[in-house]
Order: C-alpha cells, then structure tokens, then sequence
C-alpha cells in the first residue's frame, strides 16, 4: 500500500482510513473483502474511497461503477457494466482477450466488446464471476460501486454473487451507500440484511465532522489558518456535512470573520449557490441535464437542450463553466452528470411542472430514433419514464412492456416488476386500441403478480392477484376463478407462511371445479389442497385428494396438470417402502419437461428428491437435486433454489464441502425468502458450524428464522438439527439438549427418528462437559433427559427400518447413548458406527467415529499404538474437509498420546530428484514416505501389511543407496528433495 495522502478535505476520517487501508492491505494477501460506506449525502463517502484508491500501489487496479437511478426503475447491471466498460475502454487487445475469453454473452451489457449476442439464459452472474476472477489473477483489483442504494436488483444479485464467492481472491469490493431514498421496502435492507451475514463483509458509517474537524477541513480548502468564529459559524450552517462546507466557503479567501449575509440558510440553498453562479445558458443546461436523470453523452445533451433555449454550439463553453464552477463532473464513460447528485434533485423538484413536462417530451423525440428497433439497454427504461412523466400515456404503457420484456431477456426479474407495475398502473388511462382487451389486462396482472413474487415484492404480488381475481365472475368462469384463486392463494403463502396452509382460497377453488370433474383445472386445485393437506399433517385427506388429482388429470388429457398431480401424489406417498412415489416423481419430471414447463419441472424435481431421500438413496438425491438445480436455474426459475438447499445438504453429509460451498454461494446470492430462503440458510448454518466458523454459523442460523413463522420454525426439521450443531460448535451442549428435546417428539416417531442419534449425540456432549467440570448432578440429569426420551419412544429405535441409512443411525445412536451413560465396552460401538457410515458414505461422522473410538479404546486402557491408525485416518478426514474444531481435537488427543499424525507423501520421480534417489524401487520410495511422517517400523508394517523384518531390509536398503546413515537423515534428505521440487514447480510456472 502506498502512503496515505494528506488530503486535508477527509479531515476527521483517519480512522476510517485507516480502516480501509487494513482491509486493501488484507486483500494484496489473498483476504478479499467488502466494505460498504453508509452517511447522508455530501458526508464525503464517495470523496473516502476516492482518496484511498488514489493512494493504492500502481499493482492495484481499480474499477469504479455508479449505479443508475431513473424514474422508479433502476437500469440493470449498470454499476458493474459500467465498471467492466471502462477497464475495456483502458485496456490493450491482448488483455481484453484474456479476462474476456469465453464471456460473449456480456456483449449484450457491454458495447465494447462488439457482440451483443445472447447466450444461455442464466449465464451472466457466472460470466461476471468468470472476468473479475481473470482481472484479479493480473493483480489485486478495487471494484468501487457508488450509490448503492440506487443499485438495480441484477446488480446486488452481482455483488452478492461475488462476495459470497470469497475463498482468497485478492479482491475487494467497496461501495457507497446514502442513508436517504431507503424507505420500508427498499431491496437494499434485505441485501444489507443478508451480506452481513457473509464473512468478509463489514461496514462503516460516516458521520458529521465536529468542530474541530470542520475547521480543519476549512482551512485546508482556503490555505489559511482561519478564525475560530468564523469555522463555528460555517459548522452552525453546514451541520458538520463536508460536501456543505465546501460550497459554503468556495471562493472565501480565508479571512473573513464571518460569512456573507448572502450565503445559503438551509440545504437547497446550499446545492443550488453554485449553480446560481453560472450564466442563464449553463443553468438551463443543468436543468435539462437533470430532467434526464442520469449520466448523458454530450451528443445526445446536445440534441435536447437546442430545444430549451440553449443554441448548440454554446454547449461546448456552457459545459466547461459548469465543470469549472464544480456542478457537473464526467464520469469514468466521458458521460456528464452533476458533481453532487443531490443537486439534480433539488432542480427537478424546483422546476416548473410544464417545463418539466416539455424537456421530458424533447428526451423522447431524441432518443426513439436512436432506439429504433434494436431495444438497446437503457434506453426502452428511458422512454417508459420520460414518456411518463411527459403525460404521454400511450407511450409510456407500450414502453414499459417493451421495457419490461427486455428486462426478462436479462432475467433482471426486479426491473422486469417494476416496468409491469407501472403499465398496470396505466391501463385504465391508455386508449383502448393501445391496452387491448380485458382479457389482455388479466394477463398482464397475472404475469406482475407471478414476476413480484419471484422478486420478493410480496405486498404487490398478493395486490395484483386480488386485482385480476375482482376481474372474473365465479358464475360465468367457475374455472378461471378457481385458478385465480390458487394464485391468490400461493402470493399470500409467499408473503408470509401461516401455520397452517389449508386456506378458504384452496378450499373454494376445488369447490368451483366440482361441476368440471374432468378438466385440468380441477386437477390442479386438487393437487394444490392436498399439497396443503400434507404440510398440515393431514395424510389421509391429502392421500384422497392427490389420488383424486391424478384421475382428474387422466381424464383431462393434460400432460400438465397430471405432471402436478403425480408430484403432489409422490409426495404424500414418499415413507411407503414401495417405489411408487419414485415412480410418479419421474413421470411428473418427464410430463413437465416435455410441456416446457420450468415451475412444474422444478416441483417434480423436488418430488422426485425427496422419493429419493424417504427411500434411503441418498447419493441419487444429491446428484439428482444437483443436475435439476442447474437445469432449473438455466431456464430462468428461483425455484432452483429449493433444489440447491437438497443438494448442499447431500454434499454436506457426503463430504464434498467445497462444492457444498459453491451451491450454497449461488443461492445466497439470490437472496431468496420464505421456506427456500430458509433452508439454504440453514446448510449454510451446519457446514460454517462444522468449519468452526460460529459467529458466521449463527448469522445464518439467525437470518432463517427471520424467514418464516415462528410457528413454522417450530417445526421446520433441518432448523431443529442446525440449531443443534450450532449450539454445540459454540459450546454450549446444554442448550442443544433441551432444543432437541422441545421439538423431537415421540408422537412423530416416523419423521423424527432420523434426528434421534443427534438427540443422543447433544445428550452425550452435555454429559461429558458437566463430568469434565466435576459436575455430577449435570451429568446426570442429561442422562436422565435421554433415558426419558428412550422411555417414551414408541418402538425400538430404527427397528422398523432397514435401509442403511438407518443402520447407520442406528449404530451412532448405540454409540452415544454408551457415551452418555459411560458405559463399558464403547469402542466396540463405535467400530460398527465407523463401518456403518462408511458404508452409507458419512466421511464426516466415519472420522468422528473413529475419535470417538479412540477415545474410548484409550479410557479402557488400550496401548497407544493400537490407536494411532484410528486417530491418523481421522485427522486426514477433517483436514481434507476443513472441520477445524474436530481437527483441533484429534490433535490434542494426538499431542497427549504422542502420535505422529504426518501423512505419507511419496518422493516423486523427476529430473530433479537427487540421483541418490533415483535407484529407489517403488516399494522403497514407499516407505522412506512414512519414514519423512515418522512412522515406526511396526506402524509401517501394518499399514503395509508386511513383516517389521521386511521392513527392517527395505530401510536398510534405503540407507545404502541414499549414502545415509540414519532413518532421520534419509527423512531429511527426501523433505529437502521435496522442497526443491516444489521451488523448481514455482519457478517454472
């Protein structure tokens, strides 16, 4: 890091320099980072982030985006776009080829690169991630995004994407955030809300300077020191806002004992003095700039202002005052906008409604032409405001479809809502021969209510539906009100889960579908009660109703409804032992993607899951929730997202953590809410949990249930487990007993039984920690609380069951409860545990069990030998996944005991290895690999399955051909062979 400037204009910010300078320093060593910059306008935040990339190493590159605000919309991508833009603009051909190899589709955002081709839908976010990654393997690179609180939701998609992608990338993302324009509802809470749950992420506020910084700030502005009155004075005005401060005192000399009468009371007059300054021509170029909205090029400024009162060739001098006198800026583009955002707010809101309304038509007439037919990005956003605002209420309802379905293209779904809300704001006032028929109204109500539930505008979405259900009589068209109603109905679970899911809605659309018994939209209320049903606990009726569904479906002839009923119906049947469900889940996913439906898809997908799951095929679930999350998420559906829950809990328990990592930062990413939203958070919970990473564990744990009932949490399983793992990996067994045993009940035996080996496992962990605290009446009562639990089962537990998976369980719950109790004759226990999660494919709870099993063996009095395989294979495991409490056990265990615990690593052969090596057999490199871990001849002979005498040979032969003497100069000697080895590899590359 270069040294920071003395840039007397950040007077009162050098901790937070300092802060940021800590954070970059960080990231030139491989810890990324995000920082968001909050304050009101004019704090200087912008001015910060300024000054601290100023300062960087000519190593860093830095890429600075501002997000665009326009009207109600926002235009996608653009900070990010905007960002990439400009580093194509700078960069060489050679450079461009490189970060952009294989990024055609970001043509469609970025005009640089010539080609606006659309690929696979789906692939900007990973395209995106594709080029900042090549940008940073140049060099540590800034990416600086201003005014995040005007981002579009594409791009705080964008930027969750990347920060949740944080592994060690020289990165760091840093934004301003105004405290202003963030009402209730704006999407900024929820992102902020989620991304302070992601490691990395921090956050700083700027707040009025004091007094004293204040003066400093002055007097490094007029070059003198100036009088103690005079910067109170000037504080008084400005409240401590810098930006405030420097208009107040621009063009003072610095002697002046008091302000001038003239100068401005209040924060309008603040923004507008300056302005004030310029000639009549230049202030009526601000104006037009700011009817505009956001940054323009020159060209097209030129085109509007000729015909409000400024000539055009006066543009040019106009500009240069205005840049002179600080009102406008350029930014990264060549394009113009106001030094101080604020300031086009404070002109549009003081200008004369019809001249508003005039300079909003003139903006029309330039840019149509140059739209065209081509719908470029941006400018369909800009024509659906500029017409609306200008009263052209035709236009702007046809622009914001136009608008909206670009929108879709981009799979910007956020933007695509508000384009729809306001075309059916405008129905009612567009010509008829423009809006269409009712019926058209109904659809474009149904297609905003469907598009503001994906985005989680809930409110509206719930508003839209009620609206299109007021549109049909249930006397003329029983049929589409029954399927308004299921949509009502779906919007308002959206919005907030009731405990209980069998509404009136659901109830009176299979009502009205009663006379039709054979269409298909009797099917699909069937199948939506019964799906209803089932999440109520009601089994039987929700068995009647599915079967019901299905027959309706058949006798419709619709592939689509009966796609839906067999889902519903592979549901309600999943526990029975038959293949049956499976078989319905798999010809729903054939029906629903031979119809091209992406939803239904998902929803079979999802049945078909859970089939795999309730029979015991756990690593057909995995692999299955992992192909159809990625075909679903290609095909434009946040419903992938409940797939990519099922998929990181497979790859959590299988033991594939890092691509467990990469499901779960696509779906953070997205930020979804409700029961989707919940469950990613909760595998995000366990695998930070398991990580020892517990604070970030319990961030997740926390942003969950903010996302449903408390009345649903209650009985949400994977919440209960998680719950768990984070108590215990914050050490604190007790409470993760008394959790489990609130919420495992008896009654449920069939649905909790997979949970009871984790009851036994919280109880064992309580036991030994009030044991090892001499606490015996502790110990006690936790073995009290699991031998009720055991009472009060209703069977055996797992005896029903036969699948591995419930032997596997099975045999942890055995091992725990012999834990808990202290019972004799554990380690036996936990051989069958090792197997048994071998067998199902547990790597995890396998390495688990063999410390468990050590721990025991070594409580009974084995030798130590007899347990070092156990403790090495364990440490192996948790090394290899990243569990670090369980990896910082076994090496204390390990430490106590005195086993080595180094890994075998054979010497390879190379060019390079010492020639004394080279006559090595394959068995002799073998084994010198255990002499460099440490190992004794007996420890190498049984790994080997060999005699300690064959051994004995194999290491004299070593000793003679390496020219060594001793087993630990021939281990010496390979490690610096191997050392040599890697520094040739690094300088090779």
């Amino acid at each position: 890091m270069a040294s920071l400037g003395a840039d007397s204009r950040l007077a009162g910010r050098g901790v937070e320099q300092q802060l940021l300078v800590r954070a970059l320093e960080g990231t030139a060593s491989g810890r990324p980072c995000a920082v968001v910059v909050h304050g009101e306008a004019g704090v200087g935040k912008t001015r910060l982030l300024r000054e601290i990339c100023d300062g960087l190493d000519a190593d860093f590159q830095v890429l600075w985006g501002t997000c665009v605000h326009f009207g109600e919309a926002s235009v996608p991508f653009a900070p990010v776009s905007g960002a990439l833009q400009s580093w194509l603009e700078r960069a060489d051909a050679p450079a461009r080829v490189e970060v952009f190899s294989g990024a055609g589709e970001l043509g469609i955002l970025l005009p640089a690169m010539g080609d606006a081709r659309m690929g696979e839908p789906g692939r900007l976010l990973p395209q995106i991630n594709l080029v900042f990654n090549r940008l940073v393997g140049r060099g540590p690179a800034v990416l600086v995004i201003d005014d995040l609180q005007w981002a579009d939701r594409s791009s705080l998609d964008v930027l969750a994407y990347l920060i949740a992608g944080f592994r060690g990338q020289r990165m760091a993302l840093l934004a301003t955030c105004r405290d202003e324009h963030r009402g209730e509802g704006h999407p900024l809470h929820g992102w902020l809300a989620d991304m302070r749950r992601m490691p990395g992420f921090t956050e700083i506020h700027l707040d009025r300077l004091d007094l004293a910084a204040t003066e400093a700030q002055i007097r490094g502005l007029v070059g003198n020191v100036v009088d103690v009155g005079f910067a109170a004075q000037v504080h008084e005005r400005s409240d401590g806002n810098p930006y405030l401060t420097e208009l107040l005192v621009r063009g003072l000399s610095g002697t002046e004992t008091a302000l001038p009468t003239a100068a401005p009371e209040d924060l309008k007059d603040a923004l507008l003095a300056t302005w004030h300054g310029l000639s009549a021509a230049a202030r009526q170029v601000a104006r037009v700039l700011a009817v505009g909205g956001h940054p323009i090029e020159v060209m097209r400024l030129a085109d509007v202002v000729g015909e409000h009162g400024v000539v055009p060739t006066m543009l040019t001098g106009c500009l240069t005052e205005a840049r002179d006198h600080g009102v406008v800026a350029p930014d990264d583009m060549g394009r113009l906008w106001f030094r101080h955002p604020l300031l086009a707010d404070v002109l549009y809101d003081g200008m004369p409604p019809g001249e508003a309304v005039n300079i909003h038509a003139t903006y029309v007439r330039v840019l149509e032409p140059v739209v065209g037919g081509t719908r470029p990005a941006g400018l369909a956003d800009d024509l659906a405001v500029h017409n609306h605002r200008a009263g052209r209420v035709n236009d702007a309802y046809r622009w914001s479809l136009i608008a909206a379905s670009h929108a879709a293209e981009l799979h910007a779904a956020a933007e695509e809502a508000i384009h729809l809300d306001r075309a059916c704001s405008l129905w009612e006032q567009v010509s008829p021969g423009v809006r269409g028929s009712p019926t058209g109204y109904l659809e474009l109500l149904r297609r905003a209510g469907d598009v503001c539930g994906r985005v989680g505008r809930l409110d509206s979405a719930v508003s839209f539906a009620e609206r299109a259900l007021k549109l049909v009589d249930r006397n003329s068209d029983p049929l589409l009100k029954s399927v308004l109603l299921q949509a009502c109905w779906r919007a308002k679970y959206l919005r907030s889960v009731p405990g209980k899911m069998v509404g009136d809605e659901l109830i009176e659309a299979v009502r009205l579908t009663d006379q039709f018994p054979d269409s298909p939209e009797r099917a699909l209320a069937l199948q939506e009660l019964a799906s209803a049903e089932r999440a109520d606990g009601s089994f039987g009726r929700a068995a009647a109703h599915s079967a019901q569904a299905v027959l309706a479906a058949q006798r419709s002839g619709s592939e689509l409804a009966l796609a839906a009923a067999l889902s519903a119906r592979a549901l309600v049947h999943r526990f029975e032992s038959d293949l049956n469900s499976l078989d319905d889940a798999e010809e729903a996913e054939r029906l629903a993607r031979s119809c091209g439906s992406t939803d239904w898809l998902a929803s079979a997908a999802i049945a078909k899951v859970r089939c795999l799951l309730a029979l015991g095929k756990n690593v057909e679930a995995t692999a299955a929730a992992r192909a159809m999350f990625e075909e679903v998420l290609a095909a434009g559906s946040e419903r992938a997202y409940h797939l990519a829950a099922y998929a990181a809990d497979g790859l959590l328990w299988s033991g594939h953590w890092s691509e467990c990592r990469d499901v779960l930062r696509a779906a953070l990413a997205a930020r979804c809410g409700g029961v989707t939203g919940a469950s990613v958070r909760l595998r995000a919970a366990q695998l930070a949990a398991r990580c020892g990473r517990t604070r970030e564990a319990k961030q997740h744990l926390n942003r969950a249930t903010e996302l449903v009932s408390a009345q649903f949490a209650r009985s949400h399983p994977h919440l209960t487990i998680a719950a768990a793992e984070v108590f215990l990996a914050s050490g604190e067994p007790h409470e993760a007993l008394h959790w489990l045993y609130s919420r495992i009940l008896p009654e449920d035996a069939a649905y909790n039984e997979d949970f009871i080996a984790d009851f036994a496992h919280a109880a064992a962990e309580s036991a030994l920690t009030a044991r090892d605290a001499g606490d015996g009446d502790g110990a006690a009562q936790a073995v009290a609380t699991l031998e009720d639990l055991i009472a009060r089962w209703p069977h055996e537990p797992f005896r029903r069951r036969v699948d591995l998976i419930a032997l596997a369980g099975k045999a942890l719950f055995n091992a725990e409860v012999a834990r808990c109790r202290n019972d004799a004759g554990q380690a036996e226990l936990w051989r069958r545990a090792i197997a048994d999660c071998h067998t199902v494919g547990w790597p995890w709870l396998e390495a688990r069990s063999r410390l468990r099993c050590a721990e025991a063996m070594l409580a009974a009095g084995s030798a130590v030998a007899a347990v070092s395989e156990l403790l090495q294979q364990a440490y192996l495991t948790f090394l290899e996944l990243g569990a670090q409490p369980l990896l910082e056990e076994t090496e204390s265990l390990a430490r106590i005991t005195r086993v080595n615990l180094n890994a075998p690593v054979p010497l390879a052969a190379t060019p390079r290895t010492p020639s004394g090596f080279a006559g090595l057999t394959t068995r002799e490199r073998e084994i010198l690999s255990f002499l460099v871990a440490g190992r004794s001849n007996g420890e190498i002979a049984k790994q080997l399955v060999i005699s300690d005498k064959t051994v004995s040979v194999h290491v004299s032969n070593i000793l003679r051909k390496t020219g060594t003497t001793t087993r630990v100069e021939a281990a010496a000697l390979a490690e610096r062979a191997a050392l040599n080895e890697r520094l040739a590899i690094q300088r090779d590359k």
